[in-house]
């Protein structure tokens, strides 16, 4: 009897345990916009009032989102620093390149759309195209 639950005991410690992230999306008046939940490789969005907005899954470096009915919506490759976003068709929507703690996002043109800035601090600020403050995170 004691094998078998030091076996168990033994067992129980070696499981890896998956952290909760929760990131708090605001406008940028600063009123609650919405929320992402991530557990393990699947991230549910939620909208303010709390109702599932969307969902996405990571496999590797693909990420494939779908609506809150669980339909495609798109999906997005990540290469290096470049990320490229893609419609439920799979045309180019947009590309997202990274440098340091800063974010750029253009659209399928290659026009700027706008900027995200980690701040090191779990709080990322967004900034549309004319630089003006869209919005933060927290996590």
């Amino acid at each position: 009897m004691k094998t078998i639950l030091i076996a168990v005991f033994t067992a129980a410690l070696t499981l890896t345990l998956t952290a909760v992230e929760r990131t708090t999306y605001r406008d940028g008046s600063g009123r609650m916009a919405g929320s992402a939940t991530q557990n393990g490789n699947r991230t549910i969005y939620r909208d303010a009032s709390g109702r599932m907005a969307g969902s996405a899954t990571q496999n590797g470096n693909r990420t494939t989102y779908r609506d809150a009915s669980g339909r495609m919506a798109g999906s997005a490759a990540t290469n290096g620093n470049r990320t490229t976003y893609r419609d439920a068709s799979g045309r180019i929507t947009g590309t997202a390149t990274t440098n340091g703690n800063r974010t750029t996002y253009r659209d399928a043109s290659g026009r700027i759309t706008g900027t995200s800035t980690d701040n090191g601090n779990g709080r990322t600020t967004y900034r549309d195209a004319s630089g003006r403050n869209r919005g933060t995170s927290t996590k």
